[in-house]
């Protein structure tokens, strides 16, 4: 019987939908088919610890794995270091795959790059095709010794040619038999009863993936506040958001549902924020699809090429939700069935994979090399230094290390903080309503610079003054912007007497510019929420609150509405320097 290997990767559940798909579809043309998750094939406990910290990073400093692609993309030689990285897996990818091997499909950027590695050097003579399972290509995914590419899409072929692929095949996603178009009312009526769902209505089903992550909370309240439709949200093995959910009753919250194509074939809208499988599937199963509110990083990527082809539309807007919700459900329905029809009836990839299958598979011939390992290894380390110095950091930050904010255990104080806008002097009454509810002004270096004098009567007043350094709130640069922190704080000294003790930031900082701040002796605060000030909150407000000043904001009326938040839910505003002791 001809051996076909599939080697996905536990990270999230689409690379091993899809690999778990082909092997279904193999199975049943007559191939032996093996599959092997390419974290088990890392040194010790390497793979799991990655995934782990992939998870962390997605919860607590997620524009660091935005920022980690984008360097990716840019810097060819970051690239060839993580490629060294992935050929740790060589030794024991090579021993699970075995010999007499006829095929070796990858649907994992970085198994895919083991697999070249291995090709490269004459220690696996079968052939070797990446099945991409994403719309959007990354460098990561293109590997020059691969023998072919199987895109989804003409988008995709496009940028994976762009990449340097040069053989590429566009087939169909490989989707389960079991996501098909609804049956009729009955069906959608006994899929709804099964799930506890409501009988009548529309429901959007919302999701962030297996693990729950992204704005899923805020999303939901999005989709309710529109009253186009009931959110349906799936959480996943995410239980911390399923009890938040139930506990505040907006929509249907549901864990980890073992049939998604139940689930979808019960709703009448999907609302997904990182176009992976399930967008694939919910393409199949004939619902229309929304990108909205989408993960930073490879969600934007999809979220694009998915608008490109013309399959799924990308809200970015709160303001425009309701309206795409009402186009998607009620018009262009004919349009839209004849784009994803013939994107989910394209040639299947099984067969595609089966016409690769050689008469005979040669001998491999080639050995390992030292060398290339020990490089290997010395790439492992750098790219490790590098991950600790940068995301690290910014995990740590999060988490409470030499900061304070969304780790504050203050659940029954609001601290307000008021960006000042450096094109509007700020009025005496709006110092005194700050004065009055402990609120902190957050001041950038063009602030000092052009409204010196509203700073110094904020601080006579009494308000707390916030660095924000280059911008509010703080983000960090690969080359710039870091010497706006001392700058500013210096500016902010001569200009009121004190020195800042607080610096805001997004949460997004590297090892430099903790150090830098801890130069200055202060702490990083990073907001819980960050509410524009044109816009009335729907729920009370607890921890960090950074207020923007936007074109036309009414600022008093904002206070006075956060005021009465705070004071309805007993939330007592409070000074943010309380947090510093």
């Amino acid at each position: 019987m001809r051996r076909v290997a599939i080697v996905s990767a536990s990270v999230g559940a689409g690379h091993d939908g899809a690999a778990g798909e082909l092997a279904r579809r193999l199975r049943g043309q007559g191939y032996q088919v093996d599959v092997h998750d390419f974290l088990d094939l890392l040194p010790g406990r390497v793979g799991r610890r990655m995934s782990a910290a992939y998870l962390r990073q997605l919860q607590v400093a997620p524009r660091s794995w935005e920022i980690l692609l984008k360097l990716l993309e840019w810097c060819r030689p970051l690239a060839v270091f993580v490629s060294l990285l992935s050929g740790l897996a060589c030794r024991k990818m090579l021993r699970a795959l075995g010999p007499d091997l006829d095929l070796v499909v990858s649907t994992y950027p970085l198994a895919s790059q083991s697999l070249a590695r291995l090709k490269r050097t004459g220690r696996l003579a079968a052939p070797v095709v990446t099945y991409l399972c994403d719309m959007s290509v990354h460098r990561m995914w293109v590997a020059k010794d691969v023998d072919l590419h199987l895109a989804l899409h003409e988008v995709s072929e496009r940028q994976a040619r762009r990449l340097g692929a040069r053989r590429i095949t566009v087939t169909g996603p490989a989707v389960a038999p079991n996501f098909r178009p609804s049956l009729g009312e009955v069906e959608r009526k006994v899929a709804r009863k099964q799930l506890g769902l409501p009988a009548e209505g529309r429901l959007a089903l919302v999701f962030g993936g297996s693990w729950g992550v992204g704005d899923i909370e805020q999303t939901a309240r999005d989709i309710a506040d529109t009253g186009v439709a009931t959110p349906v949200v799936l959480c996943g093995t995410n239980k911390a958001l399923r009890d938040k959910l139930a506990a505040t009753g907006v929509g249907c919250a549901l864990g980890w549902v073992e049939d998604m194509a139940v689930a979808m074939r019960a709703c009448d809208v999907v609302v997904q924020n990182a176009g992976g499988l399930s967008s694939m599937e919910a393409l199949a199963t004939g619902l229309p699809v929304i990108t909205y509110r989408c993960l930073v990083g490879h969600g934007r990527t999809n979220a694009a090429a998915l608008e490109q082809a013309g399959l799924v539309p990308w809200v970015r807007r709160t303001e425009d939700l309701g309206r795409t919700l009402r186009a998607v459900l009620d018009d262009g329905v004919a349009a839209r069935h004849a784009a994803t029809e013939a994107f989910t009836a394209g040639t299947d990839p099984s067969l595609v994979l089966a016409g690769l299958v050689p008469e005979q598979t040669p001998v491999p011939t080639g050995r390992g090399h030292r060398r290339r390992r020990r490089v290997g290894v010395a790439a492992a380390c750098l790219v490790g230094v590098a991950w600790l110095g940068t995301v690290g950091v910014s995990m740590a930050v999060a988490s409470g290390f030499q900061s304070i904010g969304p780790a504050s255990r203050h659940s029954g104080e609001v601290f307000f903080l008021v960006a000042v806008d450096q094109d509007r002097p700020m009025p005496a009454t709006e110092i005194d309503q700050l004065a009055r509810l402990h609120a902190g002004a957050v001041v950038s270096a063009h602030v000092v610079d052009r409204q010196p004098e509203t700073v110094r009567a904020l601080a006579r007043a009494g308000v707390v003054i916030v660095n924000a350094a280059g911008g509010a709130p703080y983000t960090t640069g690969l080359f710039t912007g870091r010497t706006a922190i001392g700058q500013t704080a210096g500016a902010i000294t001569a200009t009121t007497g004190r020195a800042p003790r607080l610096l805001l930031s997004s949460g997004d900082v590297d090892a430099i510019d903790v150090g830098i701040v801890a130069a200055h002796r202060e702490r990083i605060v990073v907001p819980t929420n960050t509410i524009p000030c044109t816009n009335s909150p729907r729920r009370p407000v607890r921890g960090v609150v950074l207020i923007e000043q936007t074109a036309g904001c009414d600022l008093a009326s904002a206070l006075d509405e956060l005021s009465r938040l705070a004071d309805y839910r007993a939330v007592r505003p409070a000074w943010i320097e309380e947090l510093t002791t």
